[in-house]
């Protein structure tokens, strides 16, 4: 077999290939698989105990799945770390206790200079972390929020500790 021939089978491989990738794409374009009505697997969240404020919560909560949370979660917009950037939103070391709206360097957007006289403290961080578009709409943050009482409970404690050391 001679060298025009191989080359032959070869481009005829590499047709079949590029047109079944690209019928696949197409197909899943034009009909695409429809999502689930509910979770094949339902992932327990644990409970907040009845009737817990958000600061009960917070004084239970675990730092670390707290960090694990800001690495997952707010890592990639927010930088933690002491002086640390504004990147798609504000660094976030030492924000508990801030004004809402109002770290230096970054421009808010309007829907949340809205609460520019309110604190970041366990209750306005609880609200915040549940649904940024509730708790300011118009808020320049796609964040979807943690529905999880738990889960917010722990990013609050690790937000809580992100503060400089006392010299």
């Amino acid at each position: 077999m001679d060298s025009v021939r191989l080359n032959q089978i070869g481009a005829a491989c590499l047709f079949a290939a590029l047109a079944v990738g690209a019928s696949w794409g197409v197909a899943h374009t034009a009909v695409p698989e429809p999502a689930p009505a509910k979770p094949g697997v339902a992932i327990p969240h644990p409970a907040a105990p009845a009737g817990a404020s958000i600061d009960d919560l917070v004084a239970r909560a675990s730092v670390e799945k707290g960090h694990a949370i800001a690495d997952r979660q707010c890592a990639m917009c927010h930088s933690l770390a002491p002086q640390g950037p504004s990147i798609i939103g504000p660094a976030l070391f030492g924000v508990v206790g801030t004004h809402v709206g109002d770290i230096p360097g970054y421009e808010f957007s309007d829907a949340l200079k809205t609460h520019k006289d309110e604190t970041w403290n366990n209750t306005t961080l609880s609200t915040w972390l549940k649904s940024p578009a509730d708790y300011a709409p118009g808020t320049k943050m796609s964040f979807p929020g943690i529905e999880s009482e738990s889960e917010r409970a722990d990013l609050i404690a690790y937000l809580n500790s992100l503060k400089p050391e006392p010299r």
